[in-house]
C-alpha cells in the first residue's frame, strides 16, 4: 500500500519535470519576442490562443480534467504574455 509520503515524492518529481518544461517555455517565450519585436507584431494573437487552448483541450484523454488543464494553460499564456511584454519594455530584446 503506497503512503501520503510516496504520493508526495511523486508530485515532488512531477513537479521538478514541469519546471524544466517551464523553463524551456520560456526560453523559447523570449525568442518569439525578439522575433515578433523585429518584425513588428503584437505580443498577443488572440487567434493563436484559440487555437492552442482548442489543441490541447479538445479530446483531452480525461474529460474530467478537461477544464482544470484549460486553466492551467490560460494561465500559462498568461504568463507567456506577461513576460514577453517585460522583455520588450524594458529593451532586452
Amino acid at each position: 500500500m503506497e503512503t501520503l509520503q510516496t504520493y508526495r515524492d511523486q508530485i515532488d518529481q512531477i513537479d521538478q519535470e514541469m519546471r524544466k518544461l517551464f523553463i524551456q517555455r520560456m526560453e523559447t517565450v523570449a525568442l518569439i519576442a525578439d522575433w515578433k519585436s523585429s518584425h513588428d507584431i503584437p505580443v498577443f494573437d488572440s487567434s493563436r490562443e484559440e487555437i492552442i487552448i482548442k489543441r490541447n483541450v479538445d479530446g483531452f484523454e480525461r474529460p474530467e480534467y478537461k477544464e482544470f488543464y484549460q486553466e492551467v494553460l490560460l494561465s500559462i499564456l498568461k504568463v507567456s504574455k506577461d513576460y514577453q511584454k517585460v522583455l520588450v519594455l524594458r529593451g532586452i530584446i
